[in-house]
């Protein structure tokens, strides 16, 4: 991961102990003009240290990397049952928008 030019994990960090990551990968794109796209992956905010804004913070800098990347939209997939974190996500201006589907290999 650390190699890969597309790839940025973002960090927050509260003395010296991580609080919270966020995984942001830029997609290079055929259609769109060949505008890339990006996807958000495993944003995690300790339990202990939700609410405080560290999840907005790590949304924020991944939308601006993002758009400094060319990028026309930026994705991400949240379970159904997750209701909290899809009200956390409209309040940053995404919307739902699409049924996935998924297979493991």
């Amino acid at each position: 991961m650390e190699n890969d030019p597309d790839r940025t994990v973002l960090v927050a960090e509260r003395r010296g102990q991580i609080i919270g990551t966020l995984d942001l990968l830029v997609v290079a794109n055929l259609t769109h003009d060949a505008q890339p796209w990006a996807v958000v992956d495993n944003l995690v905010v300790d339990p202990e240290t939700r609410l405080q804004g560290i999840g907005r913070a790590l949304m924020e800098d991944a939308l601006e990397r993002a758009a400094q990347a060319g990028c026309y939209k930026i994705e991400l997939l949240s379970h159904e049952s997750r209701q909290g974190a899809h009200r956390f996500y409209a309040a940053l201006g995404f919307e739902n928008s699409a049924e996935g589907f998924r297979r493991y290999l």
